[in-house]
């Protein structure tokens, strides 16, 4: 190999070290030799608001959190094939039969709600994926 060539490899290899991702930080329950670990500090737990909607005698938020709801479709409006202008050819439908009746349910519409209350011939379906 020539020296050019071996310099490019050695700045290449060099500047590829240079990339790499930032230490891992130290754990904090990790302490230093000679001093002692500290103690895991306590979460603070937020008072329930009064007007907090509550699972029992507990307030919701301690299940989940709200932002990360799924909100259901309840009763969806209901189109014929011809008047689904909004899909394209290539869309994904989930379609359901019940009875004589089919309904097909956009893949778009349940990957944002995940699941859909609809009634079709007077018996409730819930639909997801």
């Amino acid at each position: 190999m020539s020296w050019a060539r071996a310099r490019v490899s050695l700045l290449v290899l060099l500047l590829v070290a240079a990339c790499g991702s930032e230490p891992a930080p130290v754990p904090s329950d990790t302490a230093a030799p000679g001093v002692a670990p500290t103690a895991p500090q306590p979460v603070p737990i937020r008072a329930p608001r009064p007007d907090e909607p509550r699972l029992g005698p507990y307030p919701r938020s301690q299940f989940y959190i709200e932002h990360d709801l799924f909100i259901a479709a309840d009763d969806p409006r209901v189109v014929s094939a011809g008047e689904a202008a909004f899909l394209a050819p290539e869309d994904e439908v989930l379609g359901l039969i019940v009875g004589g009746t089919a309904r097909a349910y956009a893949v778009t519409m349940l990957s944002y709600h995940h699941v859909v209350n609809d009634v079709i011939e007077g018996i409730p379906v819930a639909v997801t994926y």
